[in-house]
């Protein structure tokens, strides 16, 4: 009874199979809930197994991880038990590597490290098991093929396992077992392929994490040690393409974790480790291979053996560049980037049936193309994307009714629109934005699309509006009033799609920028209402972040970096001037948060001399920064950059209001906001000196608005806090000549202040820690222009007190040194306008 028992569930157990299989799930369970029942009532361990084996996968395919991941536990424990009783079954050893294979595929679709965790700790004693069970199964035959072919499986999906779980520790091991289990296999004439592959995105996964926890050198050994294993696969087969490709990987892999570490010549010489073993495969006369996956063609048929080596060549070519992109090597970036582009183009030279229709090198060099503009090489990103270009409308051209390729036709316009804009050739970009338009209007959307395609062309009317604002304003205005209503339509139909409500809100903004400059104050103030309607209705519906975020991004076809850089570092000069900008208008980009529409409609509302509805709004800007700054207290970061905003905000309101010699009293409160944060947080953080610098940078850049409306006490008061601050920065930090410069700077403005306010004596006090300090500074670089101009300086306001205390001996000694400085100044720096006479 029991055998015909058991036989009905086999056949259930592959009726189930089979509808998982076509993804009918409800007959599936039915069939294993019949199995179920038998399994009861026979006990046969292999049925629970296949039971709950399937339940689990059938779990897995309709994405109810959590609940699959808890069958395939159960089944592990069932594997391992049949497994310890007979090691030497292929079938059980099989139940064990497909089970932990099965956990390591869910635990990585969780993407959640955490709760990985808690899975595994409870499975790590049955993997640490399953190990020591293969290695005992090997010690009774060394060289079995199969048993050790099924412990490289078993350990890479353990590996998978702890990967998922970013367990660095335990899967470190594992990656030198699998190295010892290979080096066995290649001793006989066992095909290692398939695992060199596996050991490859094994690498990738591995040094990712690697990189994240900063165990860079765990990784390096691991890359090594593959190194050494592909340099064996090498010897004992030294034409295998195959290999040559896996060793480039990992030589490129070693080089990134050079290039983490800053060490640029070691990661190079990867990379040209890497170079050497594709090139070595480019042939002249290559042989036809299989279609290769990296290439993305319609027809099935075999390619020239070059074409895939020459993308990988021209792909490594490119990662050798990005090593140097952000240093000051740009040439070798560009030199490298140039082969890259070199290699492309030959390629489609000698193969253009072929990869004239490749959509990976489409993408290739449409990446490339970016990275040239990154480094200002904008002649050659044109040339790329219009490779690009010729790539789509070639696969166009097969496919006319495809509208993938009209859309990717369109992302090149931009693209291309773009960098003309960079290249501040403003009709040339219009003319490609132009031709993005052109394309979504010869679409044929479908009606779900048509909305989207619609915001395509607004966001795209508002890039050419931004061309316009500067020299023809008026145009401007057309073009962002065209995409108004397309946005508010948009935002209307879905509000929570990122891609409107920012469309919408940028739409606004412009407008309210380009009417607040045409003096159309009641326009401008229309505008940024609505961007507050909007704001506000976001508020109901997403998380508060949403709108005080400085990161801005748009659809999926176009990006904009919206991201406003505030100068906190200012420099300190020792003369009457400073670099602030005397125009009060906020950067357009930086208007999408509450806070700062609330600003400027205070500040628009002061020019109709509406006082009263002025100071609400800033009292309202001000009530929002609290808000913001009470929901950022657990966040360093965002507390640092709404900080800095608040106090952008109030120096330029500060120094508007003194230039017009009005009250100034709303403007020190965004001043002492910002001030107060970020002096709880440098109490909370005292080891973070960067803090101290900000609130010295605060309280310079005051002091010289102060200074300049000729308000002493004030200005006094702010140099004071600066040099307190300073001092604070440099007895941490006495190498750094940059504290001397600013302290200088600041005891300078003080001498000067105290001398005029009826204080001689404080302000001789300062002068002459200032000239201590400029001892210190001239060991460092008496040559230094811009020492010698503050010594000009110092010495001249040093020589006009001293007058005034009646020391006329030590005054005309100070004089005859800014004397000799002056004629050096004027000798050495073309630029330099002497003032010894109003001195």
């Amino acid at each position: 009874m029991s055998r015909k028992l058991r036989d009905s569930a086999l056949r259930l157990l592959k009726k189930a199979a089979d509808e998982i299989d076509k993804e009918r799930y409800k007959k599936a369970f039915e069939s294993l809930d019949k199995v179920e029942k038998i399994e009861e009532e026979v006990k046969d361990p292999e049925i629970s197994y296949h039971l709950l084996f399937f339940k689990g996968f059938a779990k897995y395919r309709i994405d109810e991880l959590e609940e699959s991941l808890i069958l395939f536990g159960k089944a592990l424990e069932i594997s391992w038990e049949l497994f310890s009783k007979e090691p030497k079954k292929e079938e059980y050893q099989s139940f064990i590597g497909d089970t932990i294979g099965s956990i390591g595929d869910i635990l990585s679709k969780l993407e959640d490290p955490d709760k990985a965790k808690e899975y595994i700790y409870p499975m790590e004693e049955i993997f640490e098991k399953a190990v020591l069970g293969f290695e005992k199964l090997l010690e009774s035959d060394p060289e079995n093929k199969e048993y050790l072919e099924e412990f490289l499986e078993t350990i890479e999906y353990i590996g998978l396992c702890f990967e998922a779980g970013e367990l660095i520790e335990e899967a470190s091991p594992l990656f030198y077992k699998r190295f010892d289990i290979i080096e066995k296999l290649l001793k006989g004439e066992t095909e290692v392929s398939e695992h060199l592959s596996s050991l490859d995105d094994s690498l990738m996964n591995f040094g990712r994490i690697c990189e994240e926890k900063g165990c860079l050198e765990e990784a390096k050994h691991i890359y090594n040690r593959a190194i050494e294993i592909y340099g064996k696969v090498l010897d004992k087969d030294p034409e295998s393409s195959e290999t040559k490709v896996y060793l480039s990987y990992a030589y490129r892999y070693l080089a990134d974790m050079y290039s983490d570490q800053e060490n640029l010549v070691k990661a190079e010489e990867c990379y040209k480790e890497a170079l050497s073993l594709l090139e070595s495969e480019i042939e002249e006369e290559p042989e036809n291979i299989p279609v290769s996956e990296n290439i993305d063609i319609s027809e099935n048929m075999p390619v020239s053996k070059n074409i895939p080596f020459s993308m990988a060549l021209a792909d490594m070519y490119k990662d050798s560049g990005l090593i140097f992109s952000d240093t000051e090597e740009t040439a070798k970036a560009r030199d490298y980037y140039t082969k890259a582009r070199d290699t492309f183009r030959g390629l489609m030279d000698k193969y253009p049936e072929i990869l004239g229709t490749d959509k990976n090198l489409a993408r290739s060099l449409d990446e490339l193309a970016e990275l040239f503009s990154e480094i200002g090489e904008f002649k050659s990103a044109e040339i790329c994307y219009k490779d690009t270009l010729q790539i789509y409308e070639n696969l166009l051209q097969k496919e006319p009714e495809n509208p993938e390729y009209s859309l990717k036709l369109s992302d090149v316009y931009r693209e291309l629109g773009d960098l003309f804009v960079e290249e501040e050739e403003i009709e040339k970009a219009r003319a490609y934005y132009e031709k993005e338009i052109e394309i979504y209007e010869n679409l044929h959307p479908t009606e779900d699309d048509k909305l989207m395609l619609e915001a395509n062309k607004a966001d795209t009317w508002n890039q050419i509006g931004r061309l316009y604002a500067e020299e023809e304003p008026e145009t401007a205005v057309q073009y962002h009033e065209r995409a108004l209503p397309v946005f508010q339509e948009a935002f209307e139909s879905n509000p929570e799609s990122e891609f409107f409500h920012e469309g919408l809100l940028e739409t606004l903004t412009s407008l309210g920028l380009l009417f607040k400059n045409n003096r159309e104050f009641e326009k401008a103030i229309h505008a940024y209402e609505r961007v507050l309607e909007v704001q506000k209705q976001l508020l109901k519906l997403m998380p508060p972040e949403i709108c005080h975020d400085t990161n801005h991004s748009h659809d999926q076809n176009h990006s904009h970096d919206l991201d406003h850089d505030h100068d906190l570092n200012h420099k300190h000069g020792l003369d009457h001037d400073h670099d602030l900008d005397h125009d009060h208008d906020l950067d357009h980009d930086h208007a999408l948060d509450m806070e700062t529409i609330y600003f400027e409609l205070a500040m628009l509302h002061s020019e109709l001399e509406d006082e009263e509805k002025a100071s609400v709004y800033h009292r309202q800007a001000l009530e929002r920064f609290d808000q913001i700054i009470a929901e950022q207290v657990e966040d360093p970061a965002l507390l640092i950059l709404t900080s800095g905003k608040a106090f952008f905000l109030g120096m330029s309101l500060l120094e508007k209001l003194e230039s017009e010699k009005k009250d100034s009293s709303i403007a020190r409160k965004y001043y002492e906001l910002a001030l107060r944060t970020i002096e709880k947080l440098y109490e909370s953080c005292p080891m973070n000196l960067g803090l101290q610098k900000m609130l010295a940078s605060f309280a310079e850049q005051i002091g010289d608005i102060y200074r300049d409306a000729d308000k002493l006490e004030e200005t006094i008061q702010e140099y004071e806090y600066a040099y307190k601050s300073l001092k604070i920065l440099y007895e941490n930090d006495p190498e750094n000549p940059v504290h001397l410069h600013h302290m200088l700077g600041a005891l300078n403005n003080l001498g000067i202040g105290y001398s005029v306010t009826d204080q001689p004596e404080k302000g001789k006090e300062c002068f002459e820690k200032a000239l201590a300090l400029n001892e210190s500074l001239k060991k460092s670089d008496p040559e230094d222009l811009d020492l010698l101009k503050s010594n000009f300086l110092l010495f001249s306001n040093y020589a006009n007190l001293l007058e005034e205390l009646g020391d006329s001996e030590t005054a005309k000694e100070y004089r005859k040194k800014a004397e000799e400085i002056d004629a050096k100044l004027t000798e050495e720096d073309p630029e330099w306008a002497s003032s010894i006479e109003d001195l």
